[in-house]
């Protein structure tokens, strides 16, 4: 299992250009151009896969889907952003622990709670920012 990537906030329009291939993706999410994302989240990227299974209804690892950034990617534009962090500030610790109990997990319920508090928080600025979101595991 992969633990490169990461959450990455940013504006809809640099969303927009990375999905048509105007905004070179490699350069823009190491930091590695002039332009890059407002915030990179990483701390949650090694328990991706529970993620992905526990929080699917909040889509907080992406309402969308795409190739066209390698390997794995989802996304969410602005609007979407608002209704996960509504979704992920209600989530209650219990609820969490509860979906961890029919995931498939290598992680501790622990280590994915953890990793649920920090996303909770990178949502909340994200929405705040009006940003929108990237996830990526490469």
């Amino acid at each position: 299992m992969s633990t490169e990537g990461g959450f990455y906030a940013l504006s809809d329009e640099q969303l927009k250009r990375l999905l048509a291939g105007d905004l070179p993706y490699v350069a823009f999410l190491q930091a590695g151009g002039g332009e890059k994302p407002r915030e990179t989240h990483t701390d949650a990227i090694q328990v991706w896969y529970e993620l992905s299974q526990v929080l699917q209804g909040e889509a907080a690892c992406g309402a969308e889907q795409t190739d066209k950034i390698p390997t794995m990617v989802g996304y969410s534009y602005s609007p979407q952003v608002q209704a996960t962090a509504t979704k992920l500030a209600a989530l209650a610790d219990a609820e969490i622990r509860t979906r961890c109990e029919g995931a498939l997990m290598e992680a501790t319920p622990d280590q994915v709670l953890a990793a649920v508090q920090g996303l909770k928080a990178f949502y909340q600025r994200a929405a705040q920012n009006k940003d929108a979101v990237l996830f990526r595991v490469a």
